[in-house]
């Protein structure tokens, strides 16, 4: 049998045996049950006589729950691993860490996944919240599946952003900082670039760039870099009927099939992953004792 990570089973064991891990996980749990309680209270005396009530009701609260979950996701998932590195630094324990048997690509891994393996017992936590939908209908299986692999994805992007920055820097403080701060500037940037250059493009550029094909991907693409708007936009199109793996989109003279939303943005946030891992295993990289001979020998001349 496989040794484990001891790094991965020193952090889960840190991480969980505490209160800190619970009494995160039962506010967490508090602020969604709230939110549907609230919710079902407000459709349910809007729509007494609506004989579609429980169709729309549902529907309502599977997708304010999975939005309120993707929200709390974004935000805690870069701080549970924004201080893992730096942490380390800041106890002086990085030295002694770097000098053990352990390869960069080992600590990194071990630091990610124990960090993520308490962002997935936070969205397993909601399956429950989430299928009471089902008691109402109007949400399918395949909706559900969705929006799980969109939070699992999520989770793993923004540890891995958290990791990166906690590798660069050498306080927790500001790598949390840099991390929430890259993560705010991706949720409101990428929206706001898109509302520009939907002002810009709008009234001005023709048609035949509109309809062209490159154009097509390339809108997909940037507008599936965000995953609200990914999965918002599946969400809208499954509502329709559309088919939970390929859009088709129409033009004026041309029909262009693309992957689904959700599918691109898994793809894209996979990329950025394998980036920002390999970014940070090079941080953590410990430097060879010619390169630093190197580094004193031209500041000597």
């Amino acid at each position: 049998m496989p040794e484990l990570n001891p790094i991965l089973v020193k952090d889960l064991r840190s991480r969980m045996r505490g209160a800190r891990a619970y009494i995160l996980l039962t506010i967490y749990l508090l602020i969604l049950a709230g939110v549907t309680l609230l919710l079902y209270a407000a459709l349910s005396g809007e729509s007494s006589n609506d004989l579609n009530a429980g169709r729309r009701i549902g529907q309502t609260l599977f997708f304010t729950i999975a939005t309120v979950a993707l929200i709390e996701v974004c935000l805690i998932t870069p701080v549970l691993t924004s201080g893992s590195i730096a942490g380390e630094k800041e106890r002086q324990s990085y030295d002694l860490l770097i000098a053990s048997l352990l390869t960069p690509w080992q600590i990194v891994w071990g630091k990610l996944v124990s960090a993520l393996a308490f962002a997935l017992l936070l969205i397993v936590a909601i399956v429950p919240v989430m299928s009471l939908a089902f008691l109402f209908g109007g949400i399918g299986l395949t909706e559900v599946l969705i929006a799980i692999a969109g939070l699992v994805v999520t989770a793993v992007l923004y540890a891995t952003i958290g990791l990166f920055w906690s590798a660069m820097l050498q306080s927790s403080l500001g790598a949390t900082s840099f991390a929430i701060g890259t993560v705010i500037a991706l949720l409101l940037g990428i929206p706001f670039l898109i509302v520009i250059f939907s002002l810009i493009l709008g009234s001005s550029a023709p048609s035949d760039l509109l309809d062209s094909v490159w154009f097509i991907y390339l809108s997909r693409f940037v507008t599936a870099s965000h995953p609200f708007i990914a999965l918002g936009a599946t969400a809208s199109l499954l509502s329709s009927g559309g088919d939970a793996f390929f859009e088709v989109v129409r033009t004026g003279t041309t029909i262009v099939v693309v992957p689904s939303p959700w599918l691109l943005y898994i793809a894209l946030s996979l990329i950025a992953v394998v980036l920002l891992l390999t970014a940070s295993v090079r941080l953590v990289q410990p430097a060879s004792p010619g390169a630093d001979r190197k580094k004193r020998t031209g500041r000597q001349g």
